[in-house]
């Protein structure tokens, strides 16, 4: 057992071991001089204030690995390697971005590391103003620059020109005279063309955006990594720092500005622009829905005009008719009323009276038949409902509402057709697919020296659950260049000649989203065009 005074001069000795332990443990955060942040003037007081209660914040400090623990006032901290941040997570995303080109990687790198920093800076502000109970935003500023020094940042230096105020005109100039970017590429070797304190301008603007409640972003107008004589930072609203670096430095340093969109950095700008370009192709989209609907109406519109030229021969020739049998009419009542009617008069009118009326009978009955396939036709161009109908007897309805076009445009068109094709499908879908393969070799396909045209629609089962359409022409045919273009939208080689290029985008957009099939397109220069649709039938359609 160990004497009393053993005992004694033990516990003194570890007496004196947790007292060096202690003065060991607050030297950690001793600053080699009191100013860590350089301010002059004004904020000098409020800064000197703000230091003093940082820095026993600092002393409050718990180093214990076996806890993987490093705290300061009781918070939890991390170490990292200035250059695993500075060089080795910049180039790593750059090599990410490669595929983009130099440029735009090296951009896009930047702006991953502007908006880590930024949001880090935006919540150490938020936490250490609450618990500092900080409520003016200079005294919020005051504690950014401090911690960016303690906690191994870089050391800030606020220049007299600057207007630390929350309104539109906020400007600050601020330099980084121990930056850990700028360092870190100088001490690796490396030069750079431009800037490199990303996280240094993310960070301040950070804090300072959460001390003002102005959004805020900064620019780093020069830079140690880049040969200049100190790393020099403007801050202010995003729309007004390019003014104020012209303004305030002129072609000095404002060149730099037209270099590259980078040297600009916009909070969380990538998720802006996405959601812009999201906006843009939403709207792209509707428009290019309204112009197909449009396109599909526009058919219409042809039939509409086809269907009007053949009702109109045989309700003129009805109405001839109508007319002899008036005339016929009035002579007869004249002979009566004159008691000069005779057998063979009465057997003349009524001979003539029956022609005529056969005649109206014919012709009426061949317009109800144009505009009962008019109505069918153009009812299903509108609705994309299935029902059951024959697909070969169907194909030649809608080709008889085009045959004013056809016959206009010298083609000579054929269908044929090969076993049962009865099954259930989009009528209305099929209609437009046809439809817009006869307006297109019209508009692209018919020769312009006057010869006919020859077309030749096949249309087979290859298996019991599909239906193949074969449309073919001997037209003017396609170059490689229009054939790989032929199904984008808004393409098309008849631009001032009433083309719109949605005539085979259409066809495709129904073929895979109506009908659930495929379309395929084979063409050359003056051989003609075939284009081949296979969907499948007796199932429930896609988009019904």
């Amino acid at each position: 057992m160990p004497t009393d005074a053993e005992l004694a001069s033990l516990r003194a000795r570890i007496a004196e071991l947790e007292h060096e332990n202690a003065r060991l443990r607050e030297s950690v955060f001793e600053p080699s001089t009191p100013d860590v942040v350089r301010v002059a003037g004004d904020l000098a007081p409020l800064f000197a204030q703000v230091g003093a209660t940082m820095r026993e914040r600092f002393r409050q400090i718990d180093i214990d690995p076996a806890r993987a623990m490093i705290g300061i006032g009781g918070e939890r901290y991390l170490l990292v390697r200035a250059s695993s941040l500075a060089t080795d997570f910049l180039d790593t995303l750059v090599q990410l971005y490669a595929d983009r080109g130099e440029r735009e990687a090296l951009s896009i790198a930047r702006g991953f590391l502007f908006d880590i920093a930024h949001t880090i800076g935006l919540h150490d502000a938020r936490s250490m103003h609450e618990q500092l109970r900080s409520n003016e935003p200079l005294e919020k500023l005051a504690g950014g620059p401090i911690r960016f020094a303690y906690t191994g940042w870089g050391q800030v230096e606020i220049r007299p020109e600057s207007r630390p105020i929350a309104d539109d005109d906020f400007f600050l100039l601020h330099a980084h005279p121990y930056s850990f970017e700028a360092a870190s590429f100088i001490a690796s070797g490396r030069s750079s063309d431009v800037p490199v304190c990303i996280m240094g301008a993310g960070y301040s603007s950070g804090w300072c955006e959460a001390s003002f409640g102005l959004e805020l972003t900064a620019v780093e107008v020069a830079c140690k990594a880049r040969g200049d004589d100190e790393c020099l930072f403007v801050m202010a609203p995003p729309h007004r720092i390019a003014d104020q670096i012209r303004e305030r430095f002129g072609g000095e340093r404002g060149g730099a500005l037209r270099e590259s969109a980078i040297d600009i950095p916009t909070y969380f700008e990538r998720k802006r622009v996405e959601e812009e370009l999201h906006h843009s192709i939403e709207r792209l989209r509707e428009a290019q829905e309204e112009l197909v609907r449009k396109e599909r109406l526009a058919t219409v519109g042809l039939l509409v005009s086809g269907v009007a030229h053949e009702v109109n021969t045989p309700l003129g020739v009805a109405v001839t008719a109508m007319g002899v049998v008036g005339e016929e009419m009035s002579a007869l009542r004249a002979l009566f009323e004159r008691n000069d009617l005779t057998k063979g008069a009465l057997r003349a009118f009524l001979e003539r009276g029956g022609q005529a009326a056969e005649m109206v009978r014919s012709n009426l009955e061949r317009a109800a038949a144009e505009i009962t396939k008019f109505k069918r036709v153009s009812v299903d161009h509108s609705s994309e409902e299935p029902r059951r109908i024959d697909v070969g007897e169907y194909v030649r309805q809608t080709l008889d509402s085009l045959r004013p076009l056809v016959r206009r445009a010298a083609l000579d068109v054929r269908v044929h057709t090969e076993g049962d094709l009865g099954c259930v499908t989009c009528p209305g879908a099929l209609a437009q697919i046809v439809t817009n393969f006869v307006t297109n070799t019209i508009m692209h396909g018919a020769r312009g020296d006057g010869s006919r045209t020859a077309v030749e629609i096949t249309i087979w089962r290859p298996t019991p659950r599909t239906v193949s359409l074969v449309y073919r022409d001997d037209g003017r045919g396609m170059s490689e260049a229009t054939r790989a273009q032929a199904f984008q939208p808004f393409f098309t080689t008849t631009r001032g000649a009433g083309g719109t290029g949605l005539g085979l985008y259409v066809v495709q957009s129904l073929v895979a989203d109506t009908l659930g099939g495929r379309v395929t397109l084979e063409s050359e220069l003056g051989g003609g065009t075939t284009l081949s649709v296979v969907f499948p039938v007796d199932r429930a359609i896609t988009g019904a």
